[in-house]
């Protein structure tokens, strides 16, 4: 990921500077500049700017208030150092770093010189990027019955589910290719395509990585879910070119469901750590069924030992309820690999750890009351966390789950039945 992107204090000064350009006494400059990129009008521009002002104001006064630099990770060759990336959970902080890695592409870092916020065509293409903030969110698909959005689950498959794996770097080809190996009937991405889920992002980080190193489409549906970072840019790509385009899904909720088992996914993104409506109506119809076991699929987690419990959450408030009817529950989001005792009369799994760097150990939990049965703390390749997937394989009632890294090695299993 883009080097520059990933450092906090670097994002600071070009957030600043921008908001300096943007405030230039002489704006014909700015205007003729947006204009002649056919990016904005000028009569947007000057609509629109105060408001694109207060919100990188806004946002600069997040990485102020962030804490710590970004840290830096030894990596097992040599004493090469690997930056771990500062993602934020903030939408325009994700939109100017998609900006950043599309005005100065990696490979040009050697020749380029210093990023100066105030160039006239960095401040084009950042008005491009924050139009997602007034082009809005795309429209959300919804169930026209409750039957809708119902697929076949064979009784033998495999069903690979990975999550926040939308980097392009080579930990996440790695994660793919054991994928491949294992030779899915299904593989499920849980979301996050960094950093904004923009159409070059999810183009590029996403698809041309699937079609490089993963399962052929011919013997394995993919499928996707929604998330925070495909949200920042307005969820157009997601929806449009993921979706619609490639994968031939009919929404971001589905139920892959047989005799024995419903694997139902959620979005979570499109309300942020929430659920949608009317997705509880057509998921209390799923979990109606009588017979089949139900596994839960989301980006956002219900709890965590390690981050906010997620009690005030709408995800949260809204599930609670049917949790009785739940099986087990599988999500991402959190960057970690952590399976969990038999919390809340479920079985949880955490499996965000598809390709974003973290320091480990991760340290002692904050909610001791969130039992951890087992939790991936091993030191990968590149001298962050191991990455890795979860693979499962039902067998009529029977349900194997294996957790696998990114170098092909099982680190735990388990019968879930």
């Amino acid at each position: 990921m883009h080097p520059i992107a990933t450092d906090r204090n670097a994002l600071l000064r070009i957030v600043e500077g921008t908001v300096s350009a943007l405030q230039t006494p002489d704006p014909s400059s700015l205007v003729a500049a947006v204009a002649t990129a056919n990016v904005l009008t000028a009569e947007e521009v000057e609509a629109q700017r105060d408001a694109v002002v207060n919100a990188l104001e806004n946002s600069a006064r997040t990485l102020r208030l962030h804490g710590d630099l970004v840290s830096m990770t030894p990596t097992a060759s040599a004493g090469a150092i690997r930056e771990a990336p500062f993602i934020p959970e903030d939408q325009v902080l994700s939109l100017m770093q998609s900006a950043i890695e599309e005005f100065m592409p990696e490979n040009s870092l050697a020749t380029a010189g210093p990023f100066d916020p105030t160039d006239p065509g960095w401040v084009s293409v950042a008005w491009e990027k924050l139009k997602a903030l007034f082009r809005g969110k795309h429209k959300f698909i919804t169930h026209t019955s409750l039957n809708s959005f119902q697929l076949q689950l064979p009784e033998q498959a495999t069903v690979a589910l990975f999550s926040d794996w939308g980097t392009g770097e080579e930990t996440a080809k790695r994660v793919m290719r054991q994928i491949a190996l294992q030779n899915p009937t299904h593989a499920i991405h849980l979301g996050d395509v960094y950093y904004s889920g923009t159409e070059k992002e999810i183009q590029h980080r996403f698809l041309d990585i699937l079609d490089a190193e993963g399962p052929s489409p011919a013997s394995c549906l993919y499928l996707a879910l929604n998330s925070n970072h495909e949200m920042y840019s307005g969820g157009h790509a997601y929806f449009e070119l993921t979706l619609k385009t490639r994968f031939h899904q009919e929404a971001s909720y589905f139920n892959l469901r047989n005799a024995h088992w419903q694997l139902i996914g959620l979005d979570s993104g499109y309300e942020d750590h929430g659920l949608k409506d009317p997705q509880r109506e057509w998921l209390v119809a799923q979990l109606g069924a009588s017979g089949p076991r139900n596994i839960l699929l989301t980006h956002h987690q219900l709890f965590s030992p390690f981050e906010s419990r997620a009690f005030d959450r709408k995800l949260h408030q809204k599930v609670e309820p049917l949790l009785g009817k739940v099986f087990a529950w599988f999500w991402g989001h959190e960057h970690r690999a952590i399976v969990y005792g038999k919390h809340k009369g479920i079985h949880a799994r955490c499996i965000g750890h598809g390709a974003i760097p973290e320091d480990v150990p991760y340290g002692n939990p904050r909610f001791t009351d969130v039992p951890i049965l087992k939790v991936d703390e091993r030191q990968g390749p590149e001298g962050d966390n191991m990455h890795g997937f979860a693979l499962l394989r039902f067998n009529g009632s029977q349900l194997h789950v294996s957790y696998i890294d990114e170098l092909g090695t099982t680190w735990f299993s388990e019968d879930l039945a």
